[in-house]
């Protein structure tokens, strides 16, 4: 009897799945997604364990010279792409759907001038001030200076994986943004370990130098990926049809306010850690991040359904499909709930046991842990609204709704972080995750008259 009621079960699933086809893109790709995305976080957990092993007591030291290096990295990253990527995703999106690859072509070749011109830029301040940015971070000089050689090849990686996405083509373009360079790293370590001994000069910062070849090697397989998908459109490039962003400033203008987005989002996720860090201890910090580390698992299905669904939402507003939509709007939505729910449940019940994990001394943050877990809900509860806005031309409201959340978080981390430390950290951030999404959400419903957001089909 149950194996027949699950037997029926399935066959609906499938007969859901079959029979629709935005369900259908959207389950395969998102599915897609989220193992990448799965993988590059379980590798990123073992390169710490590596690490750890290999440098015993010292890894603290060694481990932090890496993460600020490739935070240094990713800052000079976001401001040399300058929002190039997440244009060529929506561009390349709308356009593919009419094939029109002579568009695609030249959007391509003028982003990717802005983005060497930019990169330039930035590369040359590094190089001017490497011992100022070397005393603010506690870092070596000649460790910044090397730096510089590597933020273009890093923003190239990162544009070639959105350009993919444009494309749909999801596993590549998810591993090249969230796996490519922690798994790279973590092969390149043991190797280059085998040639250098512990007396080398460079074998204190080998984890930040593998790091460096992880960057260039990410770049190339991005340009090899990219040249493949369109290599196969070679003979559609006369496919051209006379588009609005024709020139560098246009595109500019449309670049800009998404680069205001993701500095905005960059800085939404570090501002609690920086202000504990500041406010309170490294105990604090300690806790907290690894609070964030669990809140990142319920995320992933969020970043592998906005994977799939970004380019799908650029192709049904530029075709003015405002119901075919609302229809994918509210079905990955749906997705994203179910696929986490069971996560949630999990983190609400054993808040402590799971904090234990890596230690007795978190266990004193499973109430920070619980309402960091509220703002995961939240998240999947609302869906992709935030995508959704940036790929529908909404990008400088959404910018609007970061900003403003962005300053309240930084307002009531400095009141509640002296009265309640890591508990006030995460009170903040839940708060301000709440009136961001539901916020977006509300703005959704105003200009395209349906409701984002998803609570057990309520």
């Amino acid at each position: 009897m149950a194996e027949n009621i699950f037997s029926n079960i399935l066959l609906k699933v499938k007969k859901k799945i079959n029979g629709d086809k935005d369900f259908n893109e959207i389950a395969k790709g998102g599915s897609t997604a989220f193992v990448v995305n799965l993988v590059g976080l379980g590798i990123g957990y073992l390169f710490v364990i590596l690490v750890s092993r290999i440098y015993k007591e010292s890894t603290a030291a060694i481990y932090g010279q890496y993460i600020l290096v490739t935070l240094f990295l990713r800052i000079a990253s976001i401001i040399t792409r300058f929002g190039t990527d997440t244009t060529m995703l929506q561009l390349t999106a709308a356009f593919s759907t009419k094939k029109l690859w002579g568009n695609i072509f030249e959007v391509n070749r003028k982003l990717l001038q802005l983005l060497f011109f930019i990169g330039a830029g930035v590369t040359l301040l590094i190089i001017v001030l490497y011992k100022q940015w070397a005393f603010i971070l506690k870092l070596p000089p000649e460790m910044i200076l090397l730096s510089s050689l590597f933020v273009v090849p890093m923003a190239l990686g990162l544009y070639y994986s959105q350009s993919l996405r444009g494309l749909k083509k999801i596993g590549s373009s998810t591993f090249l943004r969230s796996s490519a360079l922690p798994v790279l790293n973590f092969l390149l370590l043991p190797v280059f370990l085998l040639f250098i001994g512990k007396s080398s000069p460079v074998f204190t910062s080998l984890p930040t130098y593998t790091f460096f070849l992880s960057i260039i090697i990410t770049a190339i397989i991005g340009f090899i990926y990219w040249r493949k998908a369109a290599s196969s459109n070679d003979d559609d490039k006369s496919l051209y049809e006379d588009a609005q962003y024709k020139s560098l400033n246009q595109l500019l203008g449309l670049s800009y306010p998404l680069l205001l987005a993701e500095s905005m989002i960059f800085i939404g996720t570090w501002i609690d850690q920086l202000l504990l860090g500041v406010m309170g201890n490294a105990t604090d910090v300690g806790i907290f991040n690894v609070c964030m580390k669990y809140t990142m698992l319920t995320s992933l299905s969020l970043q592998a359904i906005n994977t799939i669904s970004a380019p799908k939402f650029s192709e049904y507003y530029f075709k003015k499909d405002y119901i075919g939509l609302a229809k994918t709007v509210q079905k990955s939505t749906k997705i994203i709930f179910w696929t986490t729910v069971p996560v949630v449940v999990i983190f609400f019940l054993f808040p402590k046991f799971l904090l234990g994990v890596f230690g007795t001394s978190f266990t004193p943050g499973w109430i920070a842990f619980i309402i960091l877990n509220i703002s995961g809900l939240v998240n999947v509860m609302t869906g992709s609204v935030g995508v959704l806005l940036q790929m529908t031309g909404y990008q400088k409201l959404m910018q609007n709704i970061l900003l403003v959340s962005i300053v309240l978080e930084f307002l009531l981390n400095i009141i509640l972080i002296p009265i309640y430390g890591v508990t006030g950290a995460a009170i903040a951030s839940t708060i301000c995750a709440m009136i961001k999404n539901f916020g977006m959400s509300a703005y959704v419903k105003k200009y395209f008259k349906f409701n984002s957001i998803y609570f057990f089909g309520l």
